[in-house]
């Protein structure tokens, strides 16, 4: 895999540093970028004139199987991505589902736990609830009349 899809150069391709003159039939964003918005497409926009230079240390021959193994190290595939994300997705939605659940948990043991209370202390142990039945107490006062 790694043989068909690298090229092993022994020297270097030359590209001349200086480039030639476009003519600006666009907007540039930066000073030294290419233009950006063009509005006459002339030319499209071409890729890079040179290709990546992989080459072995000093000690390494591009051929060995070190270098190889090198390669192999550092080479990934999108399949493994894929997999590696999506177990991941689902680790995700089980802590999340795992947290929601232990939410409601709480949120019933409270409300037992309340309903315990109220059962042994009666209703106005509780002063959020005093307070709600006294307004509707004053409610229920003024609405006879």
């Amino acid at each position: 895999m790694v043989e068909k899809s690298l090229d092993f150069v022994k020297d270097p391709i030359d590209v001349p540093e200086d480039k030639p003159e476009e003519d600006d039939c666009g907007v540039r964003l930066f000073k030294r970028c290419a233009t950006g918005i063009i509005f006459d497409h002339v030319d499209e926009i071409k890729g890079p004139k040179k290709r990546p230079n992989l080459r072995p240390e000093s000690g390494v021959e591009g051929n060995s199987k070190e270098f190889k193994k090198r390669i192999n190290s550092i080479v990934v595939d999108g399949s493994d991505i894929l997999t590696s994300a999506s177990e991941a997705a689902k680790k995700a939605s089980a802590r999340l589902e795992a947290k929601e659940a232990a939410a409601k948990a709480k949120a019933k043991k409270e409300e037992e736990r309340i309903a315990e209370l109220k059962k042994v202390r009666g209703e106005q142990w509780l002063p959020s609830v005093a307070r709600i039945m006294k307004k509707e107490m004053k409610r229920e006062k003024y609405a006879r009349y």
